[in-house]
């Protein structure tokens, strides 16, 4: 099954061959998690989008038209569950940001002792973790999350292009989703 072409594999398995998917994912998989690997930064949720892609791809070979090479269409794949990952851990940052800044600016004897050694440690945890950056990452992020920096401002700032703050900042989350958990 190895030396059938791309769409020759894709036929059998739109015949729900297993075997055949399988073949499949040997042949792309390193090369899908290497891509979404460098955009994400985790090994855990790198693997976790290559899943999605290959479960979304068998859930919908019967409606799937391959021409030559599903390589394409396993790509653009990728991409958009990236970009899907992206978003939502923004939002859990976002969301995280929301619950964490109003306790730490309260009043002493606001909230109970509890909480705010909570959020010292955390807090403490971030910082710590964000001084282990290397000096690009921890400034665009310190820029964007702390000053409020707009991407193009933090590129004029640092001499850098806007896709290399992006990449920076979205690094720095990972890394921090990553403690977190």
């Amino acid at each position: 099954m190895k030396e059938l072409s791309d769409k020759e594999l894709f036929d059998i398995v739109k015949d729900d061959n297993t075997q055949a998917f399988s073949v499949l994912f040997d042949r792309y998989g390193n090369t899908l998690l290497s891509f979404i690997l460098k955009r994400i930064g985790s090994i855990s949720d790198a693997e976790d989008i290559l899943q999605d892609v290959f479960a979304s791809l068998w859930n919908r070979r019967h409606k799937i038209e391959i021409e030559d090479s599903i390589y394409p269409y396993l790509f653009k794949a990728a991409k958009y569950e990236v970009i899907d990952w992206m978003v939502q851990d923004q939002k859990r940052i976002t969301h995280f940001e929301r619950l964490v800044l109003p306790l730490e600016n309260e009043p002493v004897g606001a909230s109970n002792s509890d909480e705010k050694l909570m959020v010292q440690e955390l807090s403490c945890m971030l910082d710590h973790e964000i001084a282990k950056m290397p000096t690009t990452m921890q400034s665009a992020f310190n820029l964007s999350r702390v000053e409020g920096l707009s991407i193009k401002e933090i590129a004029f700032r640092l001499s850098i292009s806007e896709q290399t703050v992006k990449n920076n900042i979205s690094l720095a989350l990972s890394r921090l989703k990553l403690k977190t958990k």
